[in-house]
């Protein structure tokens, strides 16, 4: 997998979970994230290029919200080192708006941007 990313990656020591925000389906656990994407570990491989709505529980209330929807793609699916999950790597593709703004600042707050 070539590394495309152009910022780093923090990992979250906070319990993040994704949903699609379409139908309600958790989709699994960010396991660390950037202004730029996140990876998540599911269940299920998810075929690349699959564009995802994801609501983003956050782990501390901003502005009066707990969760953020964002847009994202996934980029890159594989197995994870425990063979009951897989790994996924997500770019978001609208951090504009209220929302793009909420998950920044919450990843300033919990210190998740480098």
């Amino acid at each position: 997998m070539e590394n495309s990313r152009h910022r780093p990656r923090k990992n979250t020591p906070h319990v993040v979970k994704a949903y699609d925000n379409t139908n309600g389906d958790f989709i699994g656990r960010v396991v660390d994230i950037t202004a730029d994407g996140m990876m998540i570990v599911t269940r299920d491989l998810v075929t690349t290029g699959r564009e995802f709505q994801l609501r983003i529980i956050l782990p501390v209330m901003v502005q009066h919200k707990t969760d953020v929807v964002v847009n994202g793609q996934v980029v890159w699916s594989e197995p994870d080192t425990n063979p009951d999950y897989c790994r996924i790597g997500i770019k978001f593709s609208n951090l504009d708006g209220a929302d793009g703004y909420l998950l920044e600042d919450v990843m300033h707050r919990l210190n998740l941007v480098g």
